[in-house]
């Protein structure tokens, strides 16, 4: 499975396409599960079907203009804190140490373990916001899903999938035989077709950290907490994620409450805010349904994303404040970078009250927010 946005999947954290009835209204969804990435707006049957005139047209712009302002306006209020971290970060950047260009959706699950893994390293980096309906952006660039890293190590390379760029970069932490040119060789893409029958980009090895005996044995003294971290890295990217937008719209209550606050913080004009607040929250509702269809949840959501809290919980277990032990490791990233798109909605709230995650959650808030020095010095084993 890869691990980036697609589009307005990103932004409404949906990893589906939206078929029949949907494809009518042309909300322009693309499916791609599992993924590390997101997909913009403008590609697949939405686009082809553009042209269209008369009430699919006014349909289709209702619920893109309801979904694409909003939870990104939703959303983007308690991310502004982690892009002046990232800013902050960037002022300290030595002469002639790695210079990183983030492009992202704030709201995607997969950009934000991104930031979280660069912010908890201390790795300085820019953010580049790409519109999700435009994506000018990233025009220079083929691969049309966010993130995109783009690295400037001597040479600029660009790095696709979200597992991917923290693998990559993490090992170019560590490792000071491998230049990022060679570690990212070490991560190719591969052709893939997925159960829909449709080609796919896969990426091979994107779980593991490609180091030497004496890094490796540096990094995870015991072998068993390497397994354990890869194992759950990709729970992260294959099931986790898939939970967030069921329980954000999970009734119309909470969905039209998530889009009111839209329209309130928002700047929108009457027609707009209309469109936003109501089509918005209609759209997002019955999405919701559909994925908690397809992914087989249970009725009531949010016992799927208790037992995920709670399965993450105990697997860390009693005796140690991280999975990573007495400091994050990359799992413990993950699984924060994906919860924490949730912050400020009342499913953040309901899970944070009846599962056991909030003490973990909060740890890992103060570890990140205090990675004011560039950790990543002390990765390196002495040689």
């Amino acid at each position: 499975m890869a691990a980036a946005c697609s589009g307005w999947r990103c932004l409404g954290l949906l990893p589906w396409r939206l078929r029949a009835a949907g494809q009518a209204a042309g909300v322009g969804l693309l499916r791609a599960q599992s993924r590390g990435y997101c997909i913009p707006f403008g590609t697949g049957r939405y686009a082809r079907g553009r042209a269209r005139k008369g009430s699919r047209m006014l349909v289709g712009a209702a619920f893109a203009l309801g979904g694409t302002f909003g939870l990104f306006q939703t959303l983007q209020y308690p991310l502004k804190a982690q892009e002046h971290l990232a800013e902050q970060q960037a002022a300290k950047l030595p002469a002639g140490s790695l210079q990183l260009t983030l492009y992202q959706y704030k709201t995607c699950p997969f950009c934000s373990k991104v930031r979280a893994f660069l912010d908890y390293h201390g790795v300085p980096y820019e953010i580049v916001e790409v519109n999700p309906v435009m994506r000018k952006e990233i025009k220079f660039s083929s691969y049309r899903k966010v993130p995109i890293l783009l690295a400037n190590a001597g040479n600029t390379l660009q790095l696709n999938d979200s597992s991917v760029i923290i693998s990559a970069i993490k090992t170019y932490l560590i490792s000071r035989k491998k230049s990022l040119e060679e570690i990212v060789s070490f991560y190719p893409p591969m052709k893939a077709v997925n159960e829909r029958g449709k080609e796919v980009t896969e990426y091979g090895n994107k779980y593991w950290l490609m180091l030497d005996e004496m890094e490796t044995q540096h990094v995870y003294p015991i072998k068993e907490t390497r397994v354990e971290e890869m194992k759950w890295r990709k729970w992260a990217d294959d099931w986790l994620v898939h939970l967030i937008s069921p329980n954000v719209y999970r009734t119309p209550r909470e969905a039209l409450a998530s889009f009111n606050y839209i329209v309130h913080e928002g700047k929108f004009g009457t027609v707009e805010g209309f469109f936003a607040k109501y089509m918005g929250a209609v759209a997002m509702f019955f999405i919701s349904k559909r994925l908690k269809s397809r992914h087989h949840l249970q009725d009531n959501v949010r016992e799927d994303l208790y037992k995920a809290a709670n399965d993450w919980v105990k697997a860390i277990g009693k005796h140690r404040p991280f999975m990573g032990g007495s400091q994050p490791n990359l799992a413990d990233l993950a699984v924060y970078g994906v919860l924490r798109v949730m912050e400020g909605l009342e499913a953040y709230d309901d899970m944070m009250t009846h599962t056991k995650i909030q003490p973990w959650y909060h740890r890992m808030e103060k570890a990140i927010g205090e990675a004011e020095v560039p950790n990543w010095q002390l990765l390196q084993p002495p040689y």
